[in-house]
């Protein structure tokens, strides 16, 4: 019995011939083990729980995946929640999991009242927030944007906009936009904003924040998607107003697979990475290890078709 629970549990060091067996006898006798019960008896859940605002965002689908491959490589199943940024929704998850005897959790909370429900003696990683009391894992966001301002002046910009989602400063990407502007201040270019609600991202209704973006007044020639999928967006949307553009320079961030498709310009942040470590720092949580309050990992620009000496979105 020592040897199956090694296999099914994925411990130890065990011959393939012998797993093979094992998994062999639990097919021919159509077992699947209880969760709930073998945590109880261990008295330790070898399940991790996870939520996230929204699966359907490339963004949150690939750190989703990362996180449920490191959570398996270390011998846990994963949990997932999806909270639709509704914090009474993104609540009863959480309670949900707890309920459900999860060793600890991972949350992508936008939802500025999230500490006030979260216990602060439970193990919890918060990833792309910065939540008191728990250690958060992010990318370099205040670089990201900076990066971004430096190649709109090399692409030879001089009026620019950040396009995208109204943030809190609570939010490690506030310091996204932060890096930008403060960056353009410092290279003199003419930097302004346009605000975006969050259910606008797939919303039909986005072409008209589009064409809004240039009406009247000195037109844009780059703007900052804070989002490759704002990018791609953006790009596809600009439709009629393309005859009034001469020019212009589209980037965007996250480093999502769209982006390479789509030949836009980006900010890549090392979601895979950001999935394993936030991973990583839960079970040192879960074990009683001492981490890191934040850990905070690098950026880089990736520059395609989008942006550039000469770059255009426009043909």
């Amino acid at each position: 019995m020592t040897t199956v629970s090694r296999v099914l549990n994925n411990r130890g060091a065990i011959s393939q011939e012998t797993r093979d067996k094992v998994f062999q006898a639990v097919k021919e006798l159509n077992y699947f083990p209880n969760e709930m019960a073998r945590s109880l008896s261990n008295k330790n859940s070898h399940l991790l729980g996870l939520i996230v605002p929204y699966i359907a965002h490339p963004f949150f689908s690939k750190l989703t995946d990362s996180i449920e491959q490191a959570s398996y490589r270390a011998g846990y199943k994963l949990m997932l929640c999806t909270s639709g940024q509704d914090p009474q929704r993104e609540m009863e998850s959480f309670s949900m999991l707890c309920a459900n005897n999860v060793a600890g959790v991972m949350i992508c909370s936008r939802i500025e009242e999230a500490a006030s429900y979260f216990k602060n003696d439970f193990p919890i990683v918060s990833i792309e927030r910065t939540i008191p009391d728990i250690p958060s894992v992010s990318c370099d966001n205040y670089k990201g944007g900076a990066l971004v301002a430096r190649e709109m002046a090399e692409s030879g910009c001089r009026r620019v906009l950040l396009f995208g989602n109204q943030v809190s400063e609570y939010l490690p990407s506030y310091l996204r936009y932060q890096g930008f502007l403060e960056e353009c201040g410092r290279l003199g270019l003419d930097a302004g904003t346009y605000f975006i609600g969050a259910e606008d991202l797939f919303a039909e209704g986005l072409s008209d924040d589009i064409a809004a973006v240039f009406q009247g007044g000195p037109q844009p020639d780059g703007i900052f998607a804070t989002s490759d999928v704002l990018a791609a967006r953006l790009i596809n949307c600009l439709g009629s107003v393309r005859e009034k553009l001469r020019r212009l320079v589209v980037v965007g961030f996250d480093g999502i697979d769209l982006s390479d498709y789509c030949g836009i310009s980006t900010v890549v942040q090392p979601i895979r990475e950001m999935g394993s470590l936030a991973v990583d720092i839960l079970l040192q949580r879960i074990e009683g290890k001492m981490v890191p309050d934040r850990s905070v990992l690098p950026v880089a620009f990736l520059r395609r078709n989008s942006s550039g000496p000469g770059a255009s979105v426009i043909r």
